[in-house]
């Protein structure tokens, strides 16, 4: 009996020391004081970007050329970039009501979507080649695809309210929807008119290209709402799952991703880096505020921060070290 209690403990020491092992890493991961005022100012981000030197005087920056697009807004709007529009950007405006304007360098301003309801949804497909909207009808919500560039309806099909579709991507033909009531991941063929359901859980973010997937199992804002990584192709495998974490982007190689608190339940003062599977690699903390922006390269994520007073900042931060980008609007 004394043996076997020996033996017993033995294996009960090996199999601790075997999960201290394999969980030192996560636990060893590096806080990252992201507060812009003590980190160095590097170049400006490789993404477009807004520029807004005065209180009359808007653009956005193309970063493949350094040229400054202008447009006009209001002196009460804000704005919102969405992303690139051919040779030029879309831009949501805020108000009362939103709309949707598309500016071009040297080409007048355009308004390309009046009227938008504040909670309605505006995406690009991550090619750039669609704009995702959805709208509010008497029959329900509808989900339009728009060609980016003139704003003319590709594609649409309508949905029960309750369903709630968030659309993440465009391939091809196909589209990727997250819904609800029940939480559930379709893929809508606008080409066929069919609608596939492939998991069982409300997709949030992802992208075709790098066949990536997170969704939720509740709604975000329900206390049991968990967040489950996945790809596409293989919706049923979970990579990572999380009850306290939602991904904020995934990089654009799918090997990583930037998380934040899942609907603000725990608070917005970390963004924490971890590999698709769920390895934890660095937190970035900022007491005044952080928040998921998105991903420059695949190792370079852009995010963020608040100083002590004043504007917020874009904060790049390539693992552990980090760098002003550019002032946040």
């Amino acid at each position: 009996m004394k043996t076997t209690l020996i033996r017993v403990l033995a294996g009960l020491t090996l199999a601790a020391t075997a999960l201290s092992l394999t969980t030192s890493p996560a636990s060893a991961a590096t806080d990252v004081d992201v507060r812009p005022g003590s980190l160095p100012k590097g170049s400006p981000p490789a993404v477009p970007y807004l520029h807004h030197p005065s209180d009359d005087s808007w653009s956005v920056v193309d970063p493949k050329t350094g040229m400054k697009t202008p447009f006009t807004i209001g002196e009460a709007d804000s704005v919102t970039l969405v992303g690139r529009s051919g040779n030029g950007f879309l831009l949501r405006v805020h108000y009362r009501t939103d709309w949707l304007i598309r500016a071009e360098l040297d080409k007048p301003q355009r308004t390309l979507i009046d009227g938008i309801h504040y909670q309605s949804l505006t995406r690009m497909s991550a090619d750039n080649r669609y704009l995702l909207r959805t709208a509010f009808v008497s029959s329900g919500t509808q989900l339009q695809v728009r060609n980016a560039v003139t704003g003319a309806v590709v594609a649409r099909h309508t949905f029960r309210n309750t369903t709630e579709p968030n659309p993440i991507d465009v391939s091809g033909t196909r589209v990727l929807i997250g819904g609800f009531s029940p939480a559930r991941t379709m893929v809508w063929n606008w080409s066929t008119g069919t609608i596939r359901t492939i998991a069982s859980r409300a997709a949030y973010a992802g992208a075709f290209g790098s066949d990536r997937l997170a969704a939720y199992t509740a709604k975000p804002f329900d206390s049991d709402a968990c967040s489950v990584v996945s790809s596409i192709s293989q919706p049923g495998t979970t990579l990572w799952r999380s009850c306290a974490e939602a991904v904020g982007a995934f990089s654009p190689d799918g090997a990583r991703i930037a998380t934040s608190p899942i609907a603000w339940r725990d608070d917005s003062s970390v963004v924490r880096r971890r590999s698709v599977r769920g390895t934890l690699l660095a937190n970035y903390r900022n007491p005044n505020g952080v928040w998921v922006h998105g991903w420059e390269t695949s190792t370079r994520v852009l995010i963020e921060s608040a100083p002590y007073s004043g504007v917020d900042w874009l904060v790049r931060c390539d693992g552990t070290v980090c760098e002003r980008a550019w002032q946040a609007y």
